[in-house]
């Protein structure tokens, strides 16, 4: 008997092959010559999961004629746009990273918060970050047309901190806020949605514009509903309902998980018509 890598496994002459035994994993990738295959968007070396050439890049990396999308170089589309600080005081712009998710497309706003760079086209998660705040995760969609204006915030830890003083709740900076913006025909109340991953509670506003604790829209010109302390993912799922009688509510990106991340919130847009 041997030991490999933790795993407790038996090489013998005539048994049944054990996971972790290097004896009974041919090695794919030996005598495989790979040559230059003139693509960009791919490593000329072996895969050892099937002995095949070509290892396709990381989206996003920078080709001659763009950035690499399915191991295709694909154009950029210019996309610009501001980022706003909300603060205690008078909400203001404020230089922040723009990031694009799952690629290393990304750039920096100016000192009043405008920016502009290269996207690949299709959906993607944009990340706004800047020290100090709670940033913002919020998906869209790039068009190959170009450009697209987007518009984000980041949130002060002072207007946090106000916040959750206001709610008499706890801020965790371990985990994330998952905001829900709601597109309504009326102001009913009552609409809501059902989060995958473990939250502690969740607020709005109501008719006079204060703060409530409530995990349903209340009656009244409030179409925010924000639930807090929520459980880091990258594989949120968010199952928006209306209310009986009055609409139905579905998410503007149906089935899309969502990223959770400590000290950003993830914002999620959802369309509700009436019945």
């Amino acid at each position: 008997m041997r030991y490999l890598f933790g795993f407790l496994c038996v090489c013998a002459l005539g048994m049944v092959p054990v996971v972790g035994c290097s004896e009974t994993s041919p090695n794919l990738c030996e005598g495989v010559e790979c040559e230059d295959d003139g693509n960009e968007c791919t490593e000329d070396v072996c895969n050892p999961a099937d002995g095949t050439c070509g290892v396709p890049v990381a989206s996003g990396t920078i080709c001659s004629g763009g950035a690499c999308l399915d191991e295709v170089c694909t154009a950029l589309v210019s996309v610009n746009g501001i980022v706003y600080l909300n603060d205690v005081e008078t909400p203001a712009e404020v230089s922040a990273r723009v990031s694009v998710l799952g690629t290393s497309l990304s750039t920096t706003t100016d000192e009043r918060g405008n920016f502009s760079f290269g996207s690949l086209p299709g959906d993607w998660f944009f990340q706004v970050s800047k020290e100090g705040t709670w940033g913002e995760i919020e998906l869209h969609t790039v068009l190959p047309t170009g450009p697209t204006d987007l518009s984000f915030s980041v949130f002060s830890d002072a207007l946090i901190a106000e916040l959750a003083e206001m709610l008499m709740i706890d801020v965790d900076d371990t985990k994330g806020w998952v905001w829900l913006s709601f597109d309504l025909p009326s102001g009913e109340g009552g609409e809501t949605a059902t989060l995958s991953a473990p939250y502690v509670g969740a607020w709005t506003w109501d008719a006079d514009d204060n703060l409530v604790l409530s995990d349903k829209l209340l009656p009244g010109v409030a179409e925010d509903l924000t639930f807090f302390s929520v459980g880091l993912t990258d594989e949120l799922t968010v199952m928006p309902t209306g209310v009986d009688g009055v609409n139905t509510c579905e998410l503007r990106y149906p089935d899309v998980a969502h990223p959770v991340m400590a000290k950003f919130l993830t914002s999620v847009a959802i369309g509700c018509t009436p019945l």
